[in-house]
């Protein structure tokens, strides 16, 4: 009998495993009517901005960004702008916004100020995105397609060229490779930050654009989600190059229900909730004709559409114990969830740089850090500490002094990021993996507890 009940729940942990992706469960109309038909990004304060990029494809005369509360309520957040197409936020709560008949990138800070931070450079920008060193990078659709790094307040080449054709949407992840959704075809392509740019996953086409094309795309749960325009739905794409259908069932229309059965029609921009359940998706209202023709096709007016994609993922007591980045051996990780208090702590074993930010405890330079902090679904925000004072299997009094800041996030009870900001300037990201086998961190997280 032990032995099956093992048995049973090897294979029950597998089957978890196989269905950890993001199983998108219903899909909601938010806002039924609105002039909004370029980038949507979900704001700091758990708001949808969606941009309005112009009536046509060929007339990208938008001017206006609003503002939609989760309950769907809308007014303008700016104005000002020549055709508002992607957009994304910074650290500070300002919002970068493209503008492609105006050739160029504008700021608006949280009470709508608009203020323009470069104006040359660009051909028909479309996506924005923003690395972990600040460093702001734009698609250009115009030109055969390419990247451009703003640096002085112009834009500077990056990439450029195949695979790129019109990329369209823009994002990056924690390890900073860049992704773009291309909207003459169907390639999803990933850009290195040295620049090598390679296809990632291909959606598929349709009679409504047989050559294929996509809207925007973001990151957010370990994950990309992308706006295939051509076939009219949503599809998740691990890092990995695995594409998966979430939403949508490849007819134009705007049928809510469940996600598969759910219809959309030219759907375009896409940005992912703070507690990356929900997904918030604009498209026409029409239903004929075709995008790349006007006047056959109006983008406006259009829809924002919710997918909800379920309970998330949740930091529980299953994922005590050692976690580690393989590329860097004799490193790692502890981990304590007290979930009563509803606090993780962790230890953080390293070493030494030439930048002495704690003291010398052996000339080997051996260093533990530790850490505590409150638990938000699937992320901590730690305050690193370093103990000073004690003496080795002594009661000496310990004294722990701040050295820096780190968000740790968990996409599964396998994977997670450690994002780390040291007070003498030293950053970065570590992708961590645990040890050993899980044994009930999914069974609890399936629970939802």
């Amino acid at each position: 009998m032990p032995f099956r009940t093992r048995s049973v729940v090897a294979l029950l942990l597998a089957w978890l495993a196989l269905v950890s992706h993001s199983q998108a469960q219903q899909v909601s109309t938010l806002v039924p009517n609105i002039n909004a038909s370029g980038g949507v990004s979900v704001g700091p304060d758990g708001n949808i901005y969606v941009a309005d990029f112009g009536q046509f494809l060929s007339n990208a005369n938008g001017t206006t960004v609003y503002r939609v509360t989760p309950q769907g309520q809308v007014s303008v957040f700016a104005t000002g702008f020549n055709g508002a197409s992607g957009n994304v936020f910074d650290t500070n709560g300002n919002m970068l916004q493209a503008n492609i008949a105006g050739g160029r990138i504008d700021s608006i800070a949280p009470n709508g100020t608009v203020s323009t931070i470069a104006s040359s450079g660009f051909t028909s920008p479309v996506g924005v995105a923003i690395d972990s060193g600040g460093n702001t990078f734009v698609a250009n659709c115009g030109g055969g397609g390419s990247i451009s790094r703003i640096q002085g307040g112009v834009g500077v080449p990056f990439v450029s060229g195949a695979p790129l054709n019109c990329p369209n949407g823009l994002t990056i992840d924690p390890d900073d490779n860049l992704y773009t959704a291309n909207f003459n075809d169907g390639n999803i392509v990933r850009i290195t930050p040295g620049g090598a740019m390679s296809i990632l996953a291909t959606t598929p086409n349709s009679s409504f654009r047989p050559s294929g094309g996509n809207g925007h795309i973001t990151y957010g749960n370990g994950r990309l989600y992308v706006v295939g325009n051509a076939s009219a739905q949503i599809f998740e794409l691990t890092l990995d190059g695995q594409l998966t259908l979430i939403a949508g069932n490849g007819t134009r229309g705007h049928d809510d229900g469940p996600a598969l059965q759910a219809s959309f029609s030219s759907p375009n921009g896409i940005s992912l909730s703070a507690d990356g359940r929900f997904l918030y998706v604009n498209e026409a209202a029409s239903t004929s004709g075709t995008v790349l023709v006007a006047p056959s096709f109006p983008l406006n007016p259009s829809l924002v559409r919710v997918i909800d994609l379920g309970q998330q993922f949740s930091i529980n007591v299953g994922i005590n114990g050692a976690w580690a980045d393989a590329t860097t051996p004799g490193q790692g990780m502890f981990f304590d969830v007290l979930a009563s208090l509803g606090l993780f702590f962790m230890g953080w074993f390293t070493y030494e740089t030439n930048q002495d930010f704690v003291p010398v405890i052996d000339d080997r330079g051996r260093r533990w850090l530790v850490a505590l902090g409150p638990i938000n679904g699937n992320v901590v925000n730690l305050e690193l500490l370093v103990a000073e004072g004690g003496q080795f299997d002594q009661a000496d009094p310990v004294t722990e002094t701040p050295v820096g800041s780190a968000v740790l996030t968990f996409a599964s009870c396998t994977e997670a990021t450690f994002e780390y900001q040291l007070d003498n300037g030293l950053s970065g990201t570590i992708p961590l993996t645990r040890l050993l086998p899980d044994v009930y961190c999914a069974l609890l997280n399936q629970g939802g507890s």
